[in-house]
């Protein structure tokens, strides 16, 4: 896998707005604002829009391309959150980061990155609102399946649109869940036929970005099967999302019982990126950036 890394970098590109978007070191880091006061990872510590907006910039700072706003959690034991306190939640936060097109030198970064906003939500009037107020992405934890009016969301706002897989209903994905008897085959063909869905309402499929779900309503041999075959989901032409960001499952696994998932998150990266992933989405930018770019320099450098 590393030499195939080496040899050529599998990662598609992804339209994002009217860009195809490429980097240098593959893949881009999509990094986590939680709106919200029930986060598993921060506990709410940027649960207001100044507190959230703060965060995003510093993640900016960090190496993210992309920042997914999000004001609805979906932990285990998590509750639905209402329409209006939802957009309550995001609203000013993407409003705020799309007055900023060009990374500046707000951010201490003279090179003038370009940044792209994305909105993590099901509901279809959350996200259309989003786009509105200048949004690139509707990352959709159900594959545009909870709402029935996400589709044509997407379709009509022009969005990029992130296909991410669940199975279960919204809080309670690890109790309710269907088990599965290949994973990979059917996360990959369900996510294909939401695909198909979007492919017929006009929406491109360059704008399309498939994220197998780790995690959500999966087993702990489900997940470390999906981790061991990101390159599977590329080859219907889609590009992948990886999402594994401290994941409880993590702590399941023998000997990281007591683990804080931040080393196994940071492998579990770079064993995304030597698949062909095309976006790691984590809470912990910096160092995500870090490992993604010492990937790339044995890749420039021809160190095998």
């Amino acid at each position: 896998m590393l030499k195939d890394y080496l040899d050529r970098n599998r990662a598609l590109a992804w339209k994002i707005g009217n860009e195809l978007v490429t980097a240098e070191s593959m893949p881009l880091v999509m990094g986590i604002v939680n709106v919200t006061p029930d986060s598993f990872f921060d506990g709410g510590k940027h649960n207001t829009p100044d507190a959230a907006y703060e965060h995003a910039v510093t993640l900016l700072q960090q190496g993210a391309t992309i920042l997914d706003i999000g004001g609805e959690s979906s932990r285990p034991g998590s509750e639905p959150v209402s329409e209006q306190e939802e957009l309550d939640r995001v609203c000013p936060v993407v409003e705020a980061l799309a007055q900023m097109s060009e990374i500046s030198e707000d951010l201490d970064n003279p090179g003038n990155r370009k940044f792209y906003i994305s909105v993590d939500t099901v509901k279809a009037k959350v996200a259309a609102e989003c786009m509105r107020l200048g949004a690139h992405i509707i990352n959709d934890i159900s594959a545009c399946t909870m709402d029935p009016e996400m589709p044509a969301t997407v379709a009509r706002t022009g969005a990029s649109v992130v296909l991410n897989h669940m199975r279960g209903s919204f809080g309670k994905m690890q109790q309710d869940f269907k088990p599965y008897t290949d994973v990979v085959q059917e996360v990959r063909e369900e996510l294909l036929a939401q695909a198909n869905k979007l492919l017929g309402l006009g929406v491109a499929k360059e704008k399309i970005c498939l994220d197998p779900g780790i995690g959500f309503g999966k087993s702990v041999q489900d997940n470390i099967d999906l981790m061991k075959s990101v390159d599977a989901f590329l080859e219907d032409g889609y590009p992948v999302l990886v999402g594994t960001s401290r994941k409880s499952y993590i702590g399941k696994m023998p000997g990281l019982e007591s683990s804080d998932r931040l080393i196994p998150t940071v492998t579990a990266g770079i064993v995304a990126t030597l698949g062909g992933a095309s976006v790691i989405r984590v809470h912990d930018v910096r160092e995500a950036k870090e490992s993604i770019l010492y990937l790339e320099a044995l890749r420039s450098y021809g160190t095998v």
